[in-house]
């Protein structure tokens, strides 16, 4: 009987190991400053109350990082929260998009797009010559 890591090719398993890691990083990284906006809150006017877009692009960005939380579980569709989020930012503070950083995000989520769609190849691969 052949284990999930034998079906699947060689290819599959490192553009998954990439997006993993990839994606661990960004959410680690991306905690890490909302941590610090957190706890020291001199560095920014903490009486203010926050405006609406600035609570949508909060949202956004949960869902980013939340998308690519899920696809490590589930490759499709935290992919596609995180995309969805991803274009929620571009929509609501189109001057981030011209940080090329705020474009790995995306594309951890089209690599984990990329081994969903490739293991569903070869999974139907696998069916059609058993």
């Amino acid at each position: 009987m052949n284990n999930k890591k034998s079906l699947e090719s060689k290819t599959t398993r490192v553009i998954r190991r990439i997006a993993r890691i990839s994606g661990l990083i960004l959410i680690l990284l991306t905690l890490s400053f909302a941590i610090v906006y957190i706890f020291f809150p001199e560095q920014h006017n903490p009486n203010a109350e926050p405006e609406p877009t600035q609570i949508a692009n909060i949202v956004a960005g949960v869902l980013i990082l939340v998308g690519l939380g899920l696809a490590w579980k589930w490759e499709l569709i935290g992919a596609l929260i995180s995309l969805a989020g991803f274009i929620g930012v571009g929509i609501l503070n189109p001057d981030v998009m011209t940080k090329p950083m705020m474009y790995l995000f995306p594309l951890t989520a089209i690599l984990f797009l990329i081994c969903w769609r490739l293991s569903k190849l070869h999974s139907s691969k696998e069916e059609n010559v058993d």
